[in-house]
């Protein structure tokens, strides 16, 4: 498990994906989660051979990896309910100055 994620739930592409996804191959992992920002490097440098046993899925917000993870699972639709709607975060055109 490898990653990150912004302060509003975002989840940001991560670096030496390549290495990681055949770690996983040779491990027997069948499932991968990552960011959708990674899908070209993905796409571009795992080997075929590779990819054909591995099941993608390429994520944005946690809400989603949530989702995934807990496939079929009641919790799944209770994690869907309560997390707050995700949204961009503010530019600094924006933003509220605060008064002294």
């Amino acid at each position: 498990m490898t990653g990150e994620l912004s302060l509003v739930g975002q989840v940001l592409p991560v670096g030496g994906l390549k290495e990681k996804i055949l770690a996983a191959h040779r491990a027997g992992i069948t499932t991968i989660l990552a960011p959708s920002a990674n899908r070209p490097d993905i796409e571009e440098n795992v080997p075929e051979s590779v990819k054909t046993g591995i099941r993608f899925v390429f994520v944005d917000d946690i809400r989603q990896v949530l989702h995934e993870v807990f496939k079929g699972e009641s919790i799944a639709e209770r994690w869907k309910e309560t997390l707050p709607q995700l949204t961009e975060p503010a530019t600094s055109e924006g933003a509220q100055k605060s008064s002294p």
